[in-house]
């Protein structure tokens, strides 16, 4: 994570861009732990964020303190491709429950959800993302308004559902998808996850161990095992906000040589 120039005290939005915060509410007491956040231009979260720049990240609120890491997601085709974590910090008001946190003179302002599912309007500081080293024009782009975020839940626990691949005779069926999530993202924000996949019956593929992550609602994971012969897995799927389904939009499955590659789709439901 780049460390670089932290803001120690921000002023208020409204101040640094003339904006209208979200309205006051006393929202949730934080309680301290690491949130996983999703935050881009528009009126709704899309899969995956289709306006840029996006912002993927962690965000802890220990009492009036905040802090948080934020990957920028920028356009295709922009001068850079860069996804260096930066870090935030900022203030929690308990009175409004008004959240605000910066890095390099922009950042973010919000109202504290009542849970980690409601999407909330989001205030922008500043307008103009510097990535570290860009030599471009001086603003690369102006985030867009209105804009939205939201917390994406914890994905700990047991999801079970068909998934359907295009094979012939067909190898789909019901899988069980066994997570784990890290309670403190890494030095990127994103939060590392593990567990198990278990393929359908009709696949004769058994149970696969996974490690990967998640950064906002984008999940991506792969075989984590080292034995001999272990087969290629990958998995690429969205959260919903409150964890409660997991829409596996590419799983990956090869362990028999070349051209024997399986993919699936589907959608998986927490038990």
């Amino acid at each position: 994570m780049n460390h670089g120039l932290r803001l120690a005290l921000l002023l208020p939005v409204a101040a640094l861009i003339g904006c209208t915060l979200p309205s006051a509410s006393s929202g949730t007491t934080p309680t301290g732990a690491w949130e996983n956040w999703q935050i881009e231009a528009g009126t709704a979260i899309t899969s995956p964020p289709n306006t840029y720049p996006s912002f993927l990240g962690a965000i802890q609120i220990q009492g009036a303190q905040v802090s948080g890491i934020f990957n920028t997601v920028y356009p295709p085709g922009t001068p850079t491709t860069s996804t260096t974590a930066q870090d935030y910090t900022g203030v929690f008001a308990s009175a409004t429950g008004n959240v605000t946190l910066a890095t390099y003179g922009y950042g973010f302002s919000y109202i504290q959800p009542a849970s980690p599912d409601i999407q909330v309007p989001v205030g922008v500081l500043g307008g103009c993302v510097y990535p570290p080293g860009y030599t471009g024009p001086e603003c690369l782009a102006m985030f867009e308004s209105p804009s939205v975020g939201v917390e994406i839940a914890s994905l700990t626990g047991t999801y079970v559902g068909t998934i359907t691949d295009s094979a012939s005779p067909s190898m789909s069926g019901t899988a069980t998808l066994t997570l784990t999530q890290t309670a403190t993202p890494n030095s990127s924000g994103q939060f590392p996850l593990s567990g198990t996949i278990a393929f359908p019956s009709t696949s004769s593929f058994g149970t696969v161990p996974l490690g990967g992550t998640i950064a906002g609602e984008g999940i991506a994971l792969s075989d984590s095992s080292a034995a001999p012969n272990s087969p290629t897995v990958n998995v690429t799927a969205a959260a919903s906000a409150d964890a409660s389904q997991i829409a596996v939009s590419n799983l990956l499955y090869s362990n028999a040589g070349p051209g024997a590659v399986f993919v699936y789709t589907g959608t998986l439901t927490r038990q």
